[in-house]
């Protein structure tokens, strides 16, 4: 799994430069009322109730901290969910931008299924809704997808390693 992290912090570095400037300082704290449309589409789109939020900061440096941790589940480096706390990486995190708005989205997801009485077939089965939702709602705002349906399949298989390596 560790390696698996890693492999997908190296390719959003690769796929998702990101400038030296800084969106917001690191560590700040991003308000509620940001997350509360995200999340309220979230709870619509996967019929789960959340009523707490998760704590989200952009933080790069606490994202890259994270990302050695067992069991984080992450958007191509650019974010991370530990339970009850998201991140995203201050560099990249702005309020008005959509594709920021999806990382946080893509956090989201895994709140809602933490909070959910779902079970999923591994671990980062957990990817397959996470992306695919993230994508459906870049659609509907007139985006690109974050990944390809090919990216999904490889990174939600329970056989991740054998996956990756194709």
């Amino acid at each position: 799994m560790k390696s698996a992290i890693i492999t997908l912090a190296l390719l959003g570095m690769f796929l998702f430069p990101v400038s030296s400037q800084a969106a917001v300082e690191d560590g700040a704290t991003i308000p509620q009322e940001q997350l509360r449309p995200l999340a309220a589409w979230v709870s619509k789109m996967m019929n789960v109730s959340m009523e707490a939020l998760p704590t989200a900061i952009a933080s790069g440096t606490r994202l890259k901290t994270s990302l050695g941790l067992s069991g984080v589940q992450q958007a191509r480096s650019m974010a991370a969910y530990l339970p009850g706390q998201l991140l995203i990486n201050n560099v990249v995190w702005d309020p008005e931008s959509v594709r920021a708005q999806s990382y946080v989205l893509h956090e989201l997801v895994h709140h809602a299924q933490l909070l959910s009485d779902r079970t999923y077939a591994c671990h980062d089965a957990k990817e397959r809704e996470a992306y695919t939702l993230q994508n459906q709602w870049l659609a509907e705002h007139g985006e690109e997808p974050a990944v390809t349906q090919e990216f999904i399949d490889k990174i939600s298989s329970c056989n991740q390693r054998e996956a990756m390596a194709d």
